[in-house]
């Protein structure tokens, strides 16, 4: 009689509606029209998971990564939810959604440079080449440890800095993932910069949606609706459909550029286990594959840091 109680209990609880819960999404440099199409995706997954939640955008201007992800662990939770690209001390840290959010496309880097250089620096075709030149990149982005791995000179400063810094020459080259570059670009302020052609940086690489492992509740909510929203086709259809990845794969010319690729560092293995489902395939050059390109084992670059004020 108990355990035929126990099995009815059990029974109502899981036909029970997900308690409705409050997503609170930080978006560095409080920029929501270069991450609408992450934005996009974390909407899509409340719609597909279990239970009625809501969703408010925090914007997060001038505010460091370390920072933001403090925010996640405080008690007082001014976001529960931030987005950001793969390190393992955040996986470590923090409980991550193991969905790339844009299937990899993050990992498929184009170069921003002055305009007057473009046929200066329009010759890269090689890892060795590319050591030749200083790259631009923003303090604390993990990805830092992916270029330098790779014997990189990398020079870091604050995300709005960088654009400035470059038009200044204070480094040659500015790291830019395809979904987020033609919209940076647009902007009237960089007219004098262009997208380095025939050549682009691949590696393994995305956004992942991060929670507070004091939040497990959020994290499935969240994972759940990612994968429903895979199997239903909603997710997909997001993505093909989106202005920012469209532009980025008709733009982009992905399938006919030089491929420089870089090796992930030993660290980063555990992206090696997310399903090939999940990750998009350009052409010849699966993001999802581990380049054989030796790392820098030695001495490797120290990261500059070149504030403009």
């Amino acid at each position: 009689m108990v355990s035929r109680m126990l099995l009815l209990i059990l029974g109502l609880l899981l036909m029970a509606p997900a308690a409705a819960q409050s997503f609170r999404v930080g978006v560095l440099h409080g920029d929501t029209e270069i991450f609408d199409y992450e934005l996009s995706v974390l909407k899509l997954a409340l719609a597909h998971a279990p239970g009625d939640h809501t969703l408010e955008v925090v914007p997060l201007p001038e505010t460091p990564q370390q920072r933001i992800f403090a925010m996640l662990d405080s008690a007082w939770e001014p976001i529960n939810v931030f987005f950001s690209g793969y390190s393992p001390e955040r996986e470590r840290r923090l409980l991550q959604v193991n969905i790339p959010l844009t299937r990899g496309l993050l990992g498929y880097r184009l170069m921003v440079v002055k305009a007057e250089r473009l046929a200066e620096l329009k010759g890269i075709d090689s890892l060795a080449e590319l050591r030749r030149y200083r790259i631009g990149s923003g303090i604390g982005w993990p990805d830092n440890d992916v270029l330098q791995a790779n014997g990189l000179e990398v020079i870091t400063s604050r995300y709005d800095n960088l654009w400035r810094m470059l038009a200044m020459e204070r480094f040659d080259l500015f790291h830019r993932g395809v979904q987020e570059i033609y919209t940076e670009l647009a902007r009237p302020e960089h007219q004098q910069l262009a997208v380095l052609p025939g050549m682009m940086v691949v590696f393994p690489y995305d956004y992942f949606f991060y929670v507070s492992v004091n939040r497990p509740d959020l994290h499935d909510l969240l994972l759940t609706g990612l994968v429903n929203a895979y199997n239903s086709g909603a997710f997909m259809a997001n993505f093909l459909s989106h202005p920012a990845i469209r532009r980025a794969l008709e733009d982009g010319e992905l399938t006919s550029r030089r491929v420089v690729r870089l090796a992930l560092p030993e660290t980063y293995q555990s992206l090696d286990v997310i399903p090939q489902r999940y990750w998009h395939a350009v052409g010849e050059h699966p993001v999802s594959l581990r380049p054989a390109t030796p790392l820098i084992t030695a001495t490797t670059p120290v990261v500059g840091h070149s504030p403009v004020d």
